[in-house]
């Protein structure tokens, strides 16, 4: 039996209105899948949709129409309490590194803070423990 994909994005669009009936097609009809362990990179030209849909997967935007499962749930049908739940596993890192990531910090510690924010692990010798095994 194959395992559930991490992430599973099928048939997505995100449109906008642009007034006087024009459509902006930013992301339209995207799908692909992303398992356990792979790595995945989105490239495009400036333009062609890539923070939009990142924008989408975080749910920042409700797609106009598809669908974003993550180990088998639904993304945009999750009560608020499950949204908040969810924003503690993922977060989108922006285009613009310097904007995102702290030059002045070490690679340990941008990946320290978010677990410190939300108080995941019960100490912070813990913590210390799962970034090193990460980045072992």
């Amino acid at each position: 039996m194959t395992p559930l994909p991490l992430l599973e994005v099928s048939k997505l669009k995100m449109h906008f209105d642009a007034g006087k009936k024009r459509t902006v097609k930013a992301v339209d009809g995207v799908t692909f899948q992303i398992r356990e362990g792979e790595t995945f990179g989105l490239v495009g030209e400036s333009g062609c949709g890539k923070s939009t849909l990142g924008r989408v997967l975080m749910r920042l935007y409700q797609p106009t129409e598809g669908s974003v499962i993550y180990r088998g749930t639904n993304l945009h049908a999750l009560s608020e309490k499950e949204q908040f739940a969810f924003n503690r596993k993922l977060q989108m890192i922006f285009q613009d590194p310097y904007a995102s990531l702290n030059p002045r910090m070490t690679v340990r510690e941008i990946i320290l803070e978010p677990m410190e924010i939300h108080n995941l692990y019960n100490t912070h010798k813990a913590r210390l423990l799962v970034v090193d095994e990460l980045l072992e």
